[in-house]
């Protein structure tokens, strides 16, 4: 017996389109965020982008995809399963944000993020209010 409701499906699919996405995200934010990327340096910048993106992006694939195979196989529905796998997504992407907020040393990554990103937008509306430095 489990101490969850159902014990979760996880398959090596579910994982590559983990990864498959997150490296998506990151050559996305690599691509459209230069000015970040000089700000913070590129290797940091990808490793932020992807502390940053992973907690949904995993929660997403990883997580509702194993626990919707998860009730499938117990026999539920496929509305159902569906359904609860949701609560289950949902949780897990809430404690993977707070613990990319608030625990080191990915809180130091996504700060150095917001901080490159405060950055750029400040200097982005200061050349469109005229008052450029």
């Amino acid at each position: 017996m489990s101490a969850f409701a159902v014990d979760p499906v996880f398959t090596t699919t579910q994982a590559i389109w983990f990864a498959a996405l997150l490296t998506f995200a990151v050559a996305v934010q690599a691509v459209f965020s230069p000015k970040r990327r000089a700000i913070m340096g590129g290797l940091k910048f990808a490793l932020a982008s992807a502390v940053v993106a992973a907690p949904g992006l995993a929660g997403v694939t990883l997580v509702r995809g194993a626990y919707r195979l998860g009730y499938l196989e117990e026999g539920r529905g496929f509305w159902e399963a569906n359904l609860r796998s949701v609560v289950w997504m949902s949780g897990a992407i809430f404690a993977g944000q707070m613990a990319v907020r608030y625990l080191p040393p990915m809180a130091w990554l996504s700060r150095d993020l917001r901080t490159a990103g405060r950055a750029v937008w400040s200097e982005r509306l200061g050349r469109w209010m005229g008052s450029a430095r």
